[in-house]
């Protein structure tokens, strides 16, 4: 069980509201269901998309009114692709033997992508393995593994996904088979945590903890078990009677012979507990190791034939041993130079392995016994290790390297003396360049984006043909990754805004007179982070009265304006907690439109108080006459979901949209949701974003056009494109995109839309389990559109 949390992963839509900010339920992101067909009068057809009446309507003369390509050859940039744009991360390893599998992913600018390791020679070479759901299809990004196991049984790993748990199993560490969620979502529900995984024997056990309240205040433990890693049984915590004020977390699990065993934390003394269970999680027995301790600092691991319990003792760690969890024995100490703690005490059939923390970094050392521990390696100051394992004579330790100023993964394998042992992954696959927005004004589109690691803006006369911007004044780089995810053109230039790399959480804001020159205006007063709250930038407008950026500040929600794109001026709120937030009442904005009517931004709160003191998010939008004050209104949660946010808002005159994803069933489904609005933002009704019954579906982009308003989301897991559209706001028609980047294989979106001429031009990205890219669909405007970018 790691003791420290890997980041989790942001992605370019279905955005948590977490994300940037330490949160007390941390949570991946990404889910999207797949869409299957549109049925007319029974029969299933491929549909092309056209505008007629201001609204698009279904035509059976196939696809040729529409294109959709993959642009990575048409955004070009001036580096190679596959740099920092793709930032792989290790969150664990598990190994039988010589073999040993590395789990973990790509943290990509368009999403997190799963990744398997396989080594069958102790961790010296490596080959990607395969991962399929259990169709055979590419799996979805937004999922993270974090917790490997093996056993005769086979392989497993448990990781995260937006609210839930994921399961992949492989029979052979090679090919690795995502579980589907109703399999999963029957034992791990969307306020478990899961802490670590093994092998116990007869099947495979984890555990972890539970909430009712979803903020783990009230923490509970729970145990899962598994004869073979696909299906789950739940165990919850009556059998494992938690201390009398305190909550408590299950944190390892470990077996010997046909004893499981399992370590809890508790709030309260005693802070580590301990059970042992011989009729596989049936019973349990309290049972107390030697020692005293006056906070948690227990661990376990076992081998083959000893159960090895380390408990941590000012300068050094004790190591116990026992030979079936009942009789301990204390066998020796682990002292190394420097000694800080214990990070990971993990073991195979043959040796046990505890990764250390010292003054000068992570030291590596390893026992077959737990009698004594002999020098296995170290790693560099400024590594971090989330995992290590015992395979062969070798040792294997992943996390990831921050030594040379930016975050990186660490795969370290040291041979029987502790000696390096040169390794490397596959290289990583996509393009490194993501496009998230578009602008159009006075003959040019921008779009605006990512590249390798950088932020990157690319100009067009047509939206066809794409020029790379030269980043002449080094606007567009910085500390760690850089990237751009708004953009407005107004009356004083254009506004682009996004996310950059620094520590706390900065925002990345640049400017330009004519699209093609940008300069930084971060450097401003209004933009610098007070003590850790990170400041985060997700939308940007421009109306009559200047320019508008929101997004968070630290709980709360964040908000600049400026006149001119010279001075910049934080947002206040119109009530006491209209923009304020706490751990418990979140606000967040991410997306804002701006108008006669002033500004209306688009986002979520969270609600302690509502079904019983459960943590919920509520869609939220707030009003503004000027840009500078703010007035927050709650809209009602939508009939038959758990919880929603918004995502985006655009407007057309006074009459707005804003929608957004809903979490619905038991917190594994999704439902696309929205509001219309006829005078400004003052008065909202709920609008209906169709789809096929049962589909699941989300919101990636919102619009306006010249005869009215277009939607875009995600139907089906993974998810195909989905593109609603209507005339006056409030009658809504669906219909799907076919075509290379807009269904099949894949993770299909549309992140942004613009006209060009008489054509509606849209971007997004395609992502699979072996890589991604940006894509690019057009369709023509109906005979009697007009448009001038």
């Amino acid at each position: 069980m790691p003791l420290s949390v890997p980041s989790i992963p942001s992605t370019t839509h279905l955005t948590d509201p977490d994300v940037g900010y330490p949160a007390t339920d941390p949570m991946p992101h990404g889910r999207h269901k797949r869409f299957r067909s549109l049925l007319i009068g029974g029969t299933s057809v491929a549909l092309a998309v056209i505008v007629a009446g201001g609204v698009l309507v279904a035509s059976r003369q196939g696809d040729e009114q529409q294109s959709a390509q993959l642009a990575g050859t048409l955004f070009t940039t001036g580096t190679a692709a596959g740099g920092d744009g793709q930032q792989l991360e290790l969150n664990g390893v598990a190994a039988t033997g010589t073999t040993v599998v590395v789990a973990g992913g790509e943290d990509a600018d368009s999403g997190y992508r799963t990744e398997f390791f396989l080594s069958k020679d102790a961790g010296r070479t490596f080959a990607r393995a395969q991962v399929r759901t259990a169709k055979g299809e590419p799996p979805v990004a937004g999922e993270v593994p974090r917790y490997l196991a093996a056993g005769p049984g086979g392989w497993v790993a448990l990781g995260d996904r937006v609210g839930g748990s994921v399961v992949w199993t492989s029979p052979d560490g090679a090919a690795w088979t995502r579980q589907p969620d109703a399999t999963a979502s029957l034992a791990f529900g969307p306020r478990d945590r899961v802490a670590d995984v093994a092998w116990t024997g007869k099947g495979f056990t984890a555990v972890g903890q539970t909430s009712d309240k979803g903020d783990f205040t009230d923490a509970s433990p729970v145990v899962w078990l598994s004869a073979d890693g696909r299906s789950w049984e739940r165990r919850a915590g009556w059998r494992l009677h938690p201390p009398t004020g305190g909550t408590l977390a299950l944190t390892d699990v470990a077996s010997v012979k046909d004893a499981i065993v399992v370590r809890g934390e508790s709030t309260t003394e005693p802070y580590d507990i301990t059970w042992r269970s011989t009729d596989a999680g049936e019973t349990w027995q309290a049972f107390a190791v030697p020692g005293e301790s006056g906070e948690p600092e227990l661990t376990f691991a076992a081998t083959a034939t000893t159960m090895l319990a380390v408990r941590q003792d000012g300068s050094h760690a004790t190591t116990y041993t026992s030979p079936d969890g009942v009789r301990w024995t204390t066998a020796a100490k682990i002292d190394v130079p420097g000694f800080r703690r214990v990070l990971r005490l993990t073991a195979t059939s043959g040796a046990a392995t505890a990764a250390i923390e010292t003054d000068s970094g992570v030291r590596l050392v390893r026992s077959t016994d737990g009698r004594s521990w002999q020098p296995a390696g170290a790693t560099a100051d400024g590594a971090e290790v989330r995992d290590a394992v015992a395979a062969g004579d070798n040792t294997v330790a992943v996390g990831a390297d921050a030594a040379h100023g930016t975050t990186g993964a660490l795969l370290a394998v040291r041979d029987k003396a502790g000696k390096d042992v040169p390794a490397k992954l596959p290289d990583t696959g996509g393009s490194g360049k993501v496009v998230d927005a578009l602008g159009a004004a006075d003959g040019r589109v921008v779009a605006v984006g990512g590249a390798n690691g950088e932020a990157a803006v690319w100009t067009s006369a047509d939206g066809s043909a794409w020029q790379h911007v030269q980043d002449k004044e080094k606007a567009l780089t910085g500390q760690g990754r850089q990237r751009l995810t708004g953009v407005a053109p107004g009356f004083a230039g254009w506004l682009a805004v996004g996310s950059s790399g620094r520590t706390p959480g900065h925002p990345l804001v640049v400017t330009s007179a004519d699209g093609e020159s940008w300069r930084r205006a971060d450097g401003a007063p209004a933009f610098q982070p007070e003590g850790r709250n990170p400041l985060i930038a997700r939308g940007v407008t421009a109306g009559p009265d200047g320019y508008v950026i929101v997004g968070e500040d630290g709980y709360g929600a964040g908000t600049w304006w400026s006149p001119d794109l010279k001075t910049w001026e934080r947002g206040d709120p119109a009530g006491e907690d209209n923009l304020v937030g706490t751990p418990a009442t979140r606000r967040w904005m991410e997306s804002v439109t701006g108008g006669l009517f002033g500004f209306v931004a688009a986002g979520g709160v969270t609600d302690p108080n509502a079904y019983g003191g459960v943590f919920v998010r509520r869609p939220t939008v707030w009003i503004s006459p000027d840009g500078r004050k703010w007035s927050l209104v709650r809209l009602p949660i939508p009939s038959g979901v758990n919880e929603g946010w918004l995502s985006h808002i655009a407007s057309n005159d006074d009459v707005l949209v804003t929608a957004g994803t809903a979490v619905t069933g038991n917190g594994t489904g999704t439902a696309a949701f929205g509001y219309a609005s006829l005078d400004g933002g003052r008065s909202w009704q709920p609008i209906s974003l169709p789809v096929m019954a049962g589909e699941q579906s989300s919101v990636t982009a919102v619009a306006v056009t010249p005869e009215g308003f277009v939607v875009a989301g995600t139907v089906g897991r993974p998810g195909d494109v989905v593109v609603w559209t209507s005339a006056d706001g409030r009658s809504w028609k669906s219909e799907q995109p076919r075509g290379t980047g807009m269904s099949g294989p894949g993770d299909q979106r549309l992140t942004a839309f613009t006209t060009v001429g008489e054509e509606l031009v849209g971007v997004g990205s395609t992502a699979t389990g072996h890589g991604d890219e940006p894509t690019v669909w057009r369709r023509p405007l109906s005979p009697n559109e007009t448009s001038t970018p």
